[in-house]
């Protein structure tokens, strides 16, 4: 395995998540079919939110693999989507909510879940009798197994039935003791278990509104396990008399443990239950007197109502959806498909999960040669795995998963840490993959789309608010704890270039140095005086990663960079088994576990140079497999650990549940004080070998054959009842032959553990174990020795493993001379050692560029976009573009000219976002085209279904300034200063005299933020239409007409629905518009000036705005992206920027204007949403102004701004004095200046304020 394994006597039973429902098809071109794998899949709301985001959008078919360890978890999805697949009438939506979220049921519910278990149990008896039943069209299974372990569960379900009596008070007492028992381990890991900003992307973007009455109802849920209107006092004893909901009473009484959080309103986009939406908008409640309106009650009649759009959606996609389901853990998945993707063999001899000895099968109705499962996948999700997974063992074994295009994602997310106090500093994405981020990503070809661009549509603003409002959480802490989401692309399509370029190489020597650093910082531990009782990480807070980790990750990296894999993997064999530290106090953990390494290779080998000789001393015993035919490289060594051993590791409580250490890492061992163990490395005393990667299980162990012969196998009777039985512990892992060989005689060998959560500073709080197990390697009784480890047939298929594969079934074709070829080069810095050039060769083969390098033409460098450098020779006679695979700058560029040999080689500077560079400041949504149709793909804008999504009523501004926040927090703390030096006219280069930044992506937030404030009537005059004029170019080039605000809660943020109208020049010239443009300067139309920089942007962002939302599909014959094979089709002033697809393409009665119809042939629809910048890149809001618009010190009750009207600064800030405007008393501002550069906005708005009038009175009397 690829992660530790940590003593887990818990399991849990994951009911709820603090993270909402997202489509799974957020990333991909509508109407394109797609192929989804779920790794921690988790329950069902992703899948039946994306049912009901695909409603009226193309259809597409969606085939969706569901991956999860917890077979209760699939248990109860299955039944559930069999529920919704039924389509019975009789069946309410309330019934399908009590069965999927409420811990207890009454009568008729509890019959319906029994008697679906029934059902299911007559359909499951074999794979292939539930692929035949009329379930199994939609509902698949990828193995044997998990049909088998899930039938089991149903079994129990079914049974369930003769405790739906209220006289069986026995079994109630029990599932509310489990409940009650769960409950306090919450509460004593984690007593401040939950706050508002945990349960505000669930309410977001009106998380300051409404998280309080979200995080009641949550701890309601988890207090009582009901959710709706709270019953009064005398009646809360109901549920007693009600039956525990047999989908989470089974797990329960199976010793599972209760994972916070439960509430089910989490699920939901639950803004809209606050929100004032228009009479006419989607997942609307009745609006009810504001003094009468029960908050509570809201919540659960939003999530009702979007529950049960949901899964009617759901129903009514059936017939174009897939779902396939494993028990499995996700590297035996990702690994075990990638090799029956490569040789069509469905066993990888991967364990199934961490615990117990199953090998993962997959079944060859599925995975065989006439099997219709995808094997590569357009989405990869893994939830929130990367928590304990770490992101990087993700990208290793999931990333080749993807399919090769620009819409492939793989999502990871998490929770992330951050200083709450103080300004940040650095690039939070160089932590990321631990050491070396931008390298190893870049090698691994996947990177977040946000990285580059620095921008995204997800907002984070009601999370960081939310943090602020608790003044009690953050008043003595240091940090807090934010959740991410990144949608990882593959990196060759980033660029505006098809085909993508050459790979990225990199030097034996500067890839040998990167890993170096890379494995000292996440496997360095320290051993205390006392050796083995003593193992903690030395650097990282965290042991995350394994020896396999490192195997696997240097396979990856070395293949990627086209470096001798086998002198690489020897090479750093011999630095770790060399590591020995220095008087006990430092060991490297993969230095004294070369097996990963040798896993990885077929071919290579540790030859020891220990003191063995070749006569044997005569009290050495030999080791007796030192007598088969043919000893393999290594061996599978097997330990037996006495229950009354093991049983220390854990705590008895009452109720006959165990309580584990925390943090709690479980190693083998072997060790050694004898001669022949020399040189081995060596703690104080002994010489000591461990071993992460190990398998355990409980139960007795039989044997087969004679431990001599090579046919020795060793079978395992496991114990279901695991920890709390007991049974032996059963403990295996593979050991290098020699070094078993050399410990067999006078060496011990048994089990560690040793803390993966260490307290830094008190080294001996760290023993975890009063004294390791030991046992003789002699000792027959426990210690059994076998080529393979139990149920295995072979070794488990590595990364090393299916890259040899795939190199070995690939041609070997070598690369055309004329192919430019790229080279990463590192910096020099000993604490950093990141990638920081790329050097480009770029072959002359032409002859007349050949002739010009003769001629010792003048050559030119001329950058024309973020990865082209445009190589000019003499006045233009020939341009060679150079097309890195990275963005790369132009200054600081060093170039080699070879003129006789006949290339130019570049060394460019690596164009990192967190130095703004200007080369990068208008690549913020690039789209490219998508497989043989050339269909349009957003790479970092996440899809809408506009037509789905609430529509916010603006007549009340009470109920919609929290937008001036929302909006206002695109400016990131870096744009803030930027703003206030144009505001002073101290901007180096800014010479526009409209006051425009030389910024063109501060200049297209500046644009984005005066139409929501105009859209929404907010500040200034109310108006829907938009035109953005270039005075120094013609005046209009584009039309914006906004139709609608909608909430978008997926993405915690707002959306604008409106269409655009590109005014180029054929159209204008045919005077087809020439009445409606007429009509237009009668009405209220905001102008926005652009300059150059800013309407290019615009223009490169138009596609992505348009595709986002589309509800049309592109027509491969007609459609004008195709030829060119370029998105958008022109920059050029007044040429035709975005095909004609979806011209017209609107709904009815889009906007209500004379003439509408005319204009609307050639406008297409777009959703324009806040632009946000991204948390890896730079600080998005400044803690001290977050603090302040949190509470209430930049907003006062009613959302009045107490921060300037113009640029934002608040009282907090250094020098800041803010000063009313005299007329109306209600904005404030930090100076004259910017009081006369908003009045353009203001002048719309500003009243006379009464108190005025009031006084004037005064005097009259």
């Amino acid at each position: 395995m690829h992660t530790p394994h940590l003593l887990e006597a818990d399991k849990w039973l994951h009911v709820g998540s603090f993270r909402p429902a997202i489509s799974l098809t957020e990333d991909l071109p509508h109407g394109v079919d797609a192929d989804i794998l779920l790794l921690g899949c988790g329950d069902g709301r992703h899948i039946l939110y994306t049912s009901f985001f695909e409603q009226g959008l193309p259809e597409r078919k969606l085939d969706i693999t569901a991956c999860d360890i917890d077979e209760h978890l699939i248990a109860r999805n299955v039944l559930f989507f069999t529920l919704l697949l039924d389509d019975d009438d009789n069946v309410s939506v309330e019934q399908l909510w009590n069965i999927y979220y409420h811990f207890y049921l009454d009568e008729p519910d509890m019959l319906l879940v029994c008697n679906q278990a029934k059902k299911l149990l007559s359909f499951s008896e074999s794979l292939q009798d539930w692929h035949a039943s009329s379930y199994g069209a939609t509902l698949r299974f990828c193995d044997e197994t998990t049909l088998s372990v899930v039938r089991e569960i149903w079994a129990k379900y079914a049974e369930s039935a003769r405790f739906s009596t209220p006289r069986d008070e026995s079994y109630r007492e029990r599932f509310q003791s489990k409940l009650r028992e769960g409950r306090r381990r919450i509460h004593d890991r984690t007593p401040l278990y939950t706050s508002k900003q945990h349960v505000s992307r669930s309410c977001a973007p009106l998380a300051m509104q409404i998280a309080d009455q979200v995080l009641s109802s949550t701890h309601q849920h988890w207090d009582r396990g009901l959710t709706g209107p709270i019953p009064p006092p005398d009646a809360t004893k109901n549920e007693t008399s009600a039956t525990p909901n047999p989908v989470f009473a089974v797990p329960l009484m199976e010793s599972l443990t209760l994972k916070y959080p439960t509430n089910p309103f989490l699920s939901f986009h639950l803004a809209a239950a606050h929100a004032k939406l228009t009479e006419l908008s989607p997942l609307r409640l009745k609006e009810e007197e504001q003094g009468n309106v029960n908050k509570q009650d809201r919540l659960f009649e939003i999530a009702l109502m979007q529950f049960g759009e949901w899964t009617d959606a759901f129903t009514a996609g059936a017939p174009r959806t897939t779902i396939r389901f494993t028990a499995s853990e996700c590297f035996a998945f990702c690994y075990t498909l990638r090799y029956n993707l490569g040789t069509g063999e469905t066993c990888a001899q991967w364990y199934r999960g961490k615990h117990g000895f199953d090998v993962l099968q997959l079944a060859s109705s599925e995975y065989g040669g006439n099997g219709k499962a995808p094997k590569k996948f357009d989405v990869i999700d893994t939830s929130n795995l990367s928590d304990d997974t770490t992101i990087l063992n993700l990208l290793v074994s999931a990333g080749p998963l993807l399919k090769d295009g620009p819409s492939s994602t793989l999502y990871t997310e998490g929770a992330q840490r951050e200083d709450i106090h103080r300004p940040r500093t650095g690039d939070r994405f160089a932590d990321m993959l631990c050491h070396n981020t931008t390298a190893s990503s870049i090698l691994l070809g996947l990177v977040p789309a946000e990285y580059w661009t620095n921008a995204k549509t997800v907002s984070r603003a009601d999370e960081v608010l939310t943090a602020w409002s608790d003044e009690k959480a953050t008043m003595g802490a240091k940090s807090t704890t934010y959740g991410f989401r990144f949608a990882w692309k593959q990196m060759k399509h980033m660029g505006e270039h098809q085909p993508p370029p050459a790979k990225l190489r990199a030097t034996f020597d500067a890839l040998e140095d990167m890993a170096h650093r890379f494995f000292v910082e996440i496997l360095t531990v320290r051993v205390g005086l006392h050796g083995l009782k003593e193992l903690v990480p030395k650097r990282p807070a965290r042991l995350q990663h394994t020896t396999e980790t490192a195997a696997a990750f240097l396979s990856a990296i070395g293949d990627e960079a086209g470096v001798d894999l086998e002198k690489l993997r020897e090479k750093f064999m011999r630095f770790g088994w060399d590591c020995t530290g220095h008087q006990g106090e430092v060991a490297i953990l993969f230095a004294t576990h070369p097996e990963a390494f040798i896993l990885e290779s077929p071919t290579i080998q540790l030859s020891l140079s220990t003191s063995r000789g070749s006569e044997e001393s005569k009290d050495e015993i030999r080791a007796p497999f030192t007598y088969w035919s043919s000893l393999p490289r290594m061996v599978a060594v097997t330990v037996v650990v006495p229950m009354e051993r093991w049983k220390r590791l854990v705590t008895e409580v009452p109720g006959d549940d165990l309580k584990a250490s925390l943090g709690t890492m479980l190693v083998g061992h072997m060790a050694s004080a004898g001669k022949e163990t020399e040189g081995l490395p060596r703690l104080g005393p002994l010489a000591v070998a461990l071993y992460d990667n190990i398998q355990i299980s409980f139960g007795s162990v039989t044997t087969e054959g004679s431990r001599e012969q090579d046919s020795f196998t060793v079978h395992v009777q496991e114990d279901k009842a695991a920890w709390r039985g007991r049974s032996p512990m059963i403990v295996s892992f593979y050991a290098v032959t020699e070094v078993a060989q050399a410990m067999y005689s006078h060496g011990t060998v048994g089990l560690t553990a040793m803390a993966a959560y260490p307290d830094q500073e008190n080294l001996e709080t760290a023993t975890l174990m009063p004294d390791p197990f030991d046992t003789a390697c002699s000792n027959e009784n426990c210690v059994f020795f076998t080529k393979h480890r139990p149920r295995q047939a072979g070794y488990s298929v590595t990364e090393g493993m299916l890259r040899a594969l795939q190199k070995s079934k690939s041609s070997v074709e070598s690369t055309p001379s004329s192919e430019p070829t790229f080279t990463l080069g590192f910096e020099n810095s000993s604490e950093v050692g990141d990638i920081s050039t790329i050097t480009g060769r770029l072959n002359i083969t032409s002859e007349k560029g050949k002739q010009l390098l003769a001629d010792k033409a003048k050559i030119q460098l001329r950058q024309s976009s973020p990865f082209t450098i445009n190589v000019v020779f003499g006045n233009k006679a020939l341009v060679l573009p150079l097309t890195f695979p990275v963005p790369v700058l132009e200054d600081g560029i060093k170039s080699r000219i070879a003129r006789t040999s006949g290339w130019i080689e570049l060394i460019a500077p690596l164009a990192k976002p967190s130095g703004f560079p200007p080369i990068l400041d208008d690549y913020m949504f690039p789209t490219a085209l998508h497989g043989p149709s050339k269909i349009p793909a957003t790479l970092n804008m996440p899809h809408l279904n506009l037509d789905n999504l609430p529509i916010l009523a603006l007549d009340d501004k009470s109920r919609t300034r929290f937008l001036t926040t929302l909006t206002s927090l695109q400016f990131s703390s870096h744009e803030r200063r930027q703003r206030e030096r144009v505001q002073a006219q101290e901007e180096p280069n800014s010479t526009n005299p409209a006051g425009l930044s030389s910024s063109a992506r501060l200049n297209f937030k500046e644009s984005l933020f005066t139409i929501f404030m105009l859209a929404t009537g907010l500040q200034g005059g109310q108006t829907g239409l938009f035109a953005l004029t270039h005075p120094q170019r013609g005046g209009i080039h584009m039309l914006l007409f906004a139709s609608a605000v909608r909430l978008d809660g997926a993405h915690g943020s707002v959306v604008l629905d409106a269409a655009v109208l590109p005014l180029t020049k054929e159209l204008v010239d045919s005077k087809e518009l020439e009445s409606f443009l007429l009509i237009l300067r009668t009405l209220e139309c905001c102008t926005l000036t652009v300059d150059d920089a800013e309407l290019r942007l615009w223009k490169k962002c138009l596609p992505a705005l348009a595709e986002r939302c589309r509800t049309w599909s592109h027509d491969p014959a007609t459609c004008e992206y195709a030829a060119p094979g370029r998105v958008p089709l022109s920059l050029e002033e007044g040429k035709q920027v975005l095909c004609s697809c979806g011209q017209g393409k609107l709904p009815d009665e889009f906007i209500p204007l004379p003439e509408w119809d005319t204009a609307a042939r050639y406008a297409t629809r777009v959703a324009i949403s806040p632009v946000y910048a991204s948390h890896l890149v730079e600080e998005l809001i400044d803690p001290a102004l977050a603090k302040a618009v949190a509470r209430g010190e930049a907003w006062s009750e009613g959302d009045q701004m107490k921060a300037c009207r113009n640029c934002g600064k608040t009282e907090e800030m250094e020098g800041v004095r803010l000063k009313k405007c005299l007329r109306c008393l209600e904005v404030v501002y930090c100076s004259s200046e910017c009081q006369k550069k908003d009045w353009k906005k203001h002048r719309m708005e500003c009243e006379e304020s009464e108190i005025h009038h009031q006084g004037s009175a005064q005097e009259k009397k």
